[in-house]
């Protein structure tokens, strides 16, 4: 029996925690609207919370897990093989066994399966038919710290076990990590199937997965010294000596990883400027973070989990079993770079004009903070419970003051604008005349599009690829910041009058509209104003999300205002 699944596209795709519903939402919506699916969660928890954010957004879903009754199981599993009431389940591992539903046309993992085995037994259960389906993977390095977690909290578990489920983990992370291979040929090889054509990918684009879908446009560097002095900073940092201020790091003076990180880059948040401070300056960030996770998987660094005062486990870097055998000159490190030289020099050319824009941002920022510690005296409350620090930055950032755009932002709602608009508004006012010049403010290509670029022009690429994956052929033997996209392309929820909930569409102010159009389709006085603010808009580039400023809103002249 041959392990390849040719009717299924795999795609890992990155995770933001607290918004991973409303993404699996939005990809279902555009792709497959009203098509029966499973998506695969944690817990029970989260289980629920998936099935009620789907079913509040008008997608029919129930929750599936050992939490519910036999009866209520049963009827949600009949509800949803006869597309009674339920085009979307969400369950636990436990649900799928024995269940043959042909036409399942996704299969979505919220989070990160324990093994290679558990998630290809998982995504199997798509396309069963052989229509071409969708098995999309949810990827963040937290959830590596969550399930180790579970693992070191069975209580029938001995050491041996628990390395078994520590290696079957790392292997998932290592197929997540690995964004240059073939997903179908890192899956085959790691059930020792080495025969596949390499080229199944390229002549066949509608089944292509995520990586083949991409240029290969990437380099190797060989970066053994670097990570020689970052398992010498570790080495001197994880023991008890020398550590003068402790407070910032943890237990023993170690660090997480994102401390390490922000060490390595010469990040002015990290806790210590010395050792390998700005040593990898000429790193990307999504490389450094990649560089570190890859010493991880390759056992020249491990993690240790603490369990802090509030039950959260924490991960700090210590160093793995191939550490030493690096010191002493018996291994080799080499990393694959992912950003091409083109898209460097582009950064480095618009350093200048991205750091004037960020001095704005800054000063922006500050007035905002100042504006909401006057308001939280007078309501006699934190300013956090104004707008927290993260809102306030993402207002700052947007430097628009047009209440549609703000309402796309976390954390904004009607309720606070028309509360609090009075004294925040003016100052985004103040900053949202700020321009970019001409030629800097054509909008990125999206990439969407450079992706199908890349899959038109497939079949013509002449590099090589390999059939085999080298990380699962090597397991076998011896025993991979997307970009946000802009707040007038997102959709945002918000609460209407009635006490429901409205999905919004993109903001009338991201359209184009002439002032004789507008005018003629809202009459009177502010009609008018209006249409000649868009016409102002159109003829000059404006700051990133700063549209025309509407008029006569009502969050304009709210109940409570200083003067």
């Amino acid at each position: 029996m041959s392990f390849n699944r040719h009717n299924l596209k795999y795609y890992v795709l990155p995770k933001k925690p607290k918004k991973v519903a409303f993404d699996c939402l939005e990809w279902i919506r555009k792709h497959h609207p009203h098509d029966s699916g499973i998506i695969y969660c944690l817990s029970r928890r989260e289980c629920d919370t998936m099935a009620d954010t789907l079913q509040k957004n008008g997608l029919p879903a129930l929750a599936y897990h050992a939490g519910l009754s036999d009866s209520a199981r049963d009827e949600v599993q009949h509800k949803w093989i006869n597309q009674d009431g339920c085009q979307v389940i969400c369950a636990t591992i436990a649900f799928g066994m024995g269940i043959d539903k042909p036409d399942v046309r996704f299969v979505i993992h919220a989070s990160l399966p324990k093994s290679v085995e558990g998630y290809y037994q998982e995504s199997g259960r798509a396309g069963r038919d052989g229509e071409i389906s969708h098995c999309l993977l949810f990827y963040t390095y937290y959830d590596v710290t969550r399930l180790k977690r579970l693992i070191l909290m069975e209580k029938d578990g001995n050491h041996h076990t628990r390395e078994t489920h520590f290696n079957n983990l790392y292997s998932m992370v290592h197929y997540c990590e690995n964004i240059t291979e073939c997903r179908r040929i890192q899956l085959l090889a790691y059930f020792g199937e080495i025969g596949f054509n390499p080229d199944f990918c390229k002549k066949h684009s509608e089944v292509s997965c995520d990586n083949c879908c991409q240029t290969k446009d990437y380099k190797t560097r060989d970066v053994t010294d670097d990570v020689k002095n970052i398992v010498r900073f570790v080495q001197e940092h994880s023991s008890s000596q020398g550590m003068g201020n402790r407070k910032h790091v943890g237990p023993c003076g170690r660090f997480t990883m994102n401390m390490l990180v922000d060490i390595f880059l010469g990040s002015k948040s990290a806790k210590i400027q010395s050792g390998i401070f700005g040593k990898g300056s000429t790193y990307s960030r999504h490389n450094a973070e990649r560089l570190f996770k890859k010493l991880i998987l390759d056992k020249i660094l491990d993690e240790d989990l603490f369990i802090n005062a509030n039950d959260q486990p924490i991960a700090y870097v210590m160093l793995g079993t191939k550490a030493q055998a690096l010191l002493n000159g018996h291994l080799k490190v080499d990393f694959m770079e992912t950003e091409n030289s083109s898209r460097i020099k582009k950064q480095k050319a618009l350093v200048t004009k991205v750091s004037q824009r960020e001095e704005v941002v800054k000063k922006c920022l500050g007035e905002l903070t100042e504006v909401c510690k006057s308001l939280g005296k007078v309501f006699g409350v934190h300013y956090f419970n104004i707008f927290n620090t993260v809102t306030l930055k993402k207002l700052a950032e947007s430097l628009s003051s047009d209440p549609e755009v703000l309402l796309q932002i976390d954390g904004v709602t009607e309720d606070k604008l028309e509360k609090y608009g009075a004294e925040v508004i003016p100052v985004l006012q103040k900053y949202s005349e700020w321009t970019l010049p001409v030629e800097d403010s054509s909008p990125p290509v999206s990439p969407s599009s450079s992706r199908s670029a890349a899959r038109n022009g497939s079949e013509e690429c002449d590099e090589e690829t390999p059939i085999s994956s080298h990380y699962f052929a090597n397991q076998t033997k011896n025993e991979r910041k997307r970009k946000r996209m802009p707040a007038c392309q997102r959709s945002k929820r918000r609460k209407s009058g009635f006490g429901d909930f409205k999905a919004r569409g993109r903001s009338t102010t991201c359209r184009k509209v002439s002032p004789k159009t507008k005018s003629s389709s809202i009459p009177g006085p502010a009609s008018t104003a209006r249409g000649s603010q868009t016409a102002a808009g159109i003829s000059r580039k404006l700051g990133i999300m700063a549209p025309p400023k509407p008029v006569n809103r009502s969050f304009l002249r709210p109940t409570y205002a200083f003067s």
